[in-house]
């Protein structure tokens, strides 16, 4: 009997682990022609765009959190403020062209505390 469970609960792992990739999403299959150079143009040049952003907001925030290490009092609630105005804009542009960006959360050293603050990646662009 537990020979029988055994094999059992294997082929039960065995096609848990093939369906899955049969449920993988495939890309999109639109018309290849001469129309799609011309987005793809566009598009690398919406996602080079993205990426200057991008890099702008982090070296940004970089001088932001320089700045409230260097300062005596707690301003890590103006800083806070600070940062989310300055990716505000990156991430609106970014839902504009279908892009995605994320926010990896960094620990600093401000004002006797540790905070989380979030600089930007690109993830992709769809």
């Amino acid at each position: 009997m537990k020979k029988f469970l055994s094999v059992l609960l294997a082929v039960c792992l065995l096609m848990a682990v093939f369906t899955s990739a049969a449920l993988a999403e495939k890309g999109p299959k639109g018309p290849k022609g001469p129309g799609i150079k011309h987005e793809e143009k566009l598009e690398n040049k919406q996602l080079k765009e993205l990426q200057k952003m991008v890099d702008k907001a982090n070296r940004e925030i970089e001088k932001l959190v320089k700045h409230a290490q260097k300062t005596p009092h707690d301003d890590i609630d103006w800083l806070q403020k600070k940062v989310a105005q300055v990716t505000a804009p990156v991430f609106a542009y970014a839902k504009r062209i279908g892009a995605v960006v994320e926010c990896t959360y960094t620990t600093y050293y401000i004002d006797g505390q540790y905070v989380l603050v979030d600089p930007l990646r690109v993830i992709n662009i769809t």
